[in-house]
């Protein structure tokens, strides 16, 4: 029989419970050396369009996180109950209307994010109170955090590989 008891063990994971701050530094730093050389520039539209993206951004990365970590969680739930007591037990052993609920508020929150994202980039470009371009680039602030943490993944392990340290 399959399990899926080892999925929460992630949650615990010294690496992924730093993985979010290091994301935030990373996009922090980012996000102020951006802002600076707008600024420098005088383009203090496009900073403050960017600062709104990048608001943006910084709520669609918590929000899916969160629901990331709560899948998690509940399919590893439910895998220590399948493994224990049988997967038959686990639909009968639970009533459906609790078992959609938390699933239901994840898929809500899933799509409010994309309304927030669509909505906040119709104001910016109907409105044309901001430019649209900075809070483009805000929005991929978090994207590049990632892109930023995989290269550096990379790099660490072909060192690690090649020299036999970091």
């Amino acid at each position: 029989m399959m399990t899926l008891s080892v999925s929460p063990d992630i949650l615990e994971d010294r690496y992924y419970q730093s993985l979010e701050r290091r994301l935030i530094w990373i996009s922090a730093i980012l996000g102020i050396t951006t802002i600076l050389i707008a600024g420098c520039r005088g383009y203090w539209r496009f900073a403050a369009s960017f600062v709104v993206g990048a608001v943006v951004s910084y709520l669609n990365f918590v929000w899916l996180k969160r629901a990331v970590d709560r899948l998690i969680a509940e399919f590893g739930d439910l895998g220590a109950i399948a493994s224990a007591d049988g997967l038959k037990a686990v639909m009968g052993s639970h009533d459906k209307k609790s078992k959609r609920s938390p699933s239901r508020a994840i898929l809500i929150r899933y799509f409010l994010r994309y309304a927030l994202i669509g909505g906040s980039l119709y104001a910016i470009v109907r409105l044309r109170l901001f430019d649209p371009k900075g809070a483009v680039v805000g929005l991929l602030l978090f994207v590049a955090a990632v892109l930023f943490e995989c290269i550096h993944l990379v790099v660490r392990t072909l060192l690690e590989e090649r020299y036999g340290r970091t």
